[in-house]
């Protein structure tokens, strides 16, 4: 059989190794099965069961709500009183959806002060986070990656992705401080940097980084003179702090000055309180950015939104708990996923193949199944983690899949079309040492292959 030869000489321990692949329609046995019981490390396959729980739970039609409040009179275009931001979870409050341009909506909320005739706000900049409980990161994620751009915190008040851009650039002449800039431009991070401009032509050789709990950004390394830059995206620690600093700072180059300080606070708006301006973002979009892109902060925002409206509180274990809800909804025995958060960042997230092929069989048949699958990535298409894979005309465009990777781990679960027009699910999970060197997609196309062309 075409699927037994391709699935010989995994990449990893045949312990390491759970494959499941079923007819999508019915309840037929499995195609084909190699260890399909057993329980592993699924990685950001976990983001399918997240994202449809919140899809679900959510509807499709939710949209994430971040207003801009003002309180105290006004005179002469002085405010007399503070200005409250009260958060709602939105991923998107940065350039992704708003032509790269990060300050976007910071300078609309501008534009809604200046038309109430403020030019400058006597008070504070208070900043209402309470709609996610305070725990920025799940206690299951990595220690020591808190820098890295893909363990960004998660906070009901978040910008930019959580994240700045750190650019290193020669300086004037050989033997120079090379010049070190923040973008978003910013006094939240300070940048301590021994790296200097060199006349060598070679490349720069730059290291950046940053201590949990500091707001400090060493940079250190050479930059040659003639190269043209070099740059690279680090995690912050305190979204909110961020999000306020950033926004304070965005006020006053738009001509608008806050006296007073940035303050986290619960308070939540009453009749004394006026709407600046309001921002909405859509849920589908912001699903597909988490399951093609297989942007984590985005699940995670996601995820906890359900928590928020939906449970007792914005929290990971709120959020699990609903997550387990859907599944039996889906007619599925929930003890059977191990899931602790809504990206895959938690190596504790263990499900066995078999299990993942239930649930993509049950999502194809639920209402869900067109907005939901519609997320996923694309074999050889659009910006999605499937882009670079399966681009050849016979199978371009066939796989709708959500990819996964952890240091040891690399998974594929999906849908596929075959040759005769049949469809298939499938769920392929490997842990082991050698998986993410290349062998672990290899082995996964080569299946996958196998069954678009036989099946």
């Amino acid at each position: 059989m075409a699927l037994e030869r391709a699935a010989r000489k995994p990449p990893a321990p045949l312990s390491g190794v759970s494959i499941a692949i079923a007819e999508e329609a019915g309840d037929r046995p499995l195609l084909f099965g190699l260890n399909a019981g057993q329980a592993l490390t699924i990685a950001s396959v976990s983001k399918t069961f997240s994202t449809a729980a919140a899809l679900s739970g959510l509807g499709k039609g939710y949209q994430f709500k971040t207003t801009l409040y003002r309180s105290g009179g006004t005179a002469g275009g002085l405010l007399s009183g503070p200005l409250l931001v009260v958060g709602g979870g939105d991923p998107n409050l940065s350039g992704r959806f708003y032509d790269n341009d990060i300050h976007a909506v910071f300078d609309r909320w501008a534009d809604g002060l200046r038309a109430a005739g403020i030019t400058r706000i006597s008070g504070d900049l208070l900043l209402n986070a309470s709609f996610f409980d305070g725990v920025y990161r799940n206690p299951g994620w990595p220690t020591g990656q808190e820098a890295r751009w893909y363990e960004a915190p998660v906070s009901a008040l978040s910008f930019n992705d959580n994240c700045i851009s750190v650019s290193v650039r020669p300086g004037t002449r050989p033997g120079a401080p090379a010049a070190v800039r923040f973008l978003p431009p910013t006094s939240f991070l300070q940048a301590v940097s021994s790296a200097r401009t060199v006349s060598s032509r070679r490349g720069a050789r730059v290291a950046v980084a940053r201590r949990a709990g500091s707001n400090v950004v060493t940079v250190a390394g050479t930059v040659p003179f003639s190269f043209g830059g070099w740059s690279t995206v680090i995690a912050i620690d305190d979204p909110p702090r961020y999000f306020g600093t950033v926004l304070k700072e965005r006020l006053a180059e738009d001509g608008i000055t806050v006296d007073g300080a940035v303050r986290l606070t619960t308070t939540k708006p009453d009749a004394t309180w006026a709407v600046v301006a309001t921002t909405t973002s859509d849920l589908i979009p912001s699903i597909a950015v988490a399951n093609k892109r297989s942007q984590s902060f985005y699940a995670e925002q996601i995820f906890k939104t359900l928590a928020a409206e939906k449970g007792r509180e914005g929290s990971w274990p709120e959020a699990v708990r609903l997550e387990k809800e859907f599944l039996k909804s889906l007619g599925l025995d929930p003890s059977r996923y191990d899931l602790h958060d809504g990206s895959g960042l938690n190596r504790d997230n263990r499900v066995a193949s078999l299990d993942i092929v239930h649930f993509l069989r049950a999502m194809a048949a639920s209402p869900l199944a067109e907005d939901w699958v519609s997320t996923l990535a694309v074999s050889g298409d659009g910006s999605g983690t499937l882009r670079h894979r399966f681009r050849d005309h016979g199978v371009r465009g066939r796989v709708f899949a959500k990819t996964g990777s952890l240091d040891g781990v690399n998974s594929l679960a999906g849908y596929a079309t075959a040759a005769s027009g049949k469809s298939y699910v499938f769920a392929i999970v490997l842990n082991g040492r050698r998986v993410n060197d290349g062998t672990g997609h290899a082995f996964e196309d080569k299946i996958l292959r196998a069954l678009l062309a036989n099946g």
